[in-house]
């Protein structure tokens, strides 16, 4: 019985939901590793700072957590044309990275010492970033199901 509010809620939408959050949390750390592994070899064994580091290693991860969303997080859903999604996914990731660069940013500012260790800030910005990533993505990009198979 709904009560009287004409609405029955349906646990698939809540399932689905639960599904993707831990999907695209799952990839995220994928993406995550790949990063940390560039980053810390850049700095580390091309003595990169970390600020010139970030570029490679965001970019591979964006391209690698792209395609694994795409795939695993949300297969049935998003753009036609593969090339458009992977350029609006890129910016949702760069709307992410801004949050996350700032968070990294005021780490390093106020612990110094994570220069030598930048995994620790790089962990403490994801956090910020991951939230807003999820939301764009799911809300905006993968909001509606793919009409077709593009390339």
């Amino acid at each position: 019985m709904n009560g009287g509010s004409g609405a029955v809620s349906s646990p698939v939408p809540a399932r689905r939901t639960l599904r993707e959050v831990l999907s695209f949390l799952a990839v995220g750390g994928v993406g995550f590793v790949i990063e940390a592994v560039i980053l810390t070899s850049l700095t580390q064994y091309a003595a990169w700072s970390p600020w010139q580091a970030r570029i490679p290693s965001f970019l591979t991860a964006v391209l690698v957590t792209w395609a694994l969303n795409r795939r695993h997080t949300f297969p049935d859903r998003g753009l036609q044309r593969r090339s458009t999604e992977a350029l609006f996914y890129t910016a949702i990731q760069g709307g992410g990275a801004l949050i996350n660069l700032g968070i990294f940013g005021v780490c390093l500012a106020m612990v110094p010492q994570f220069a030598q260790v930048p995994v620790i800030p790089l962990a403490i910005g994801a956090v910020g970033g991951f939230i807003f990533n999820y939301v764009l993505s799911s809300k905006w990009l993968y909001s509606r199901f793919r009409l077709g198979h593009g390339g």
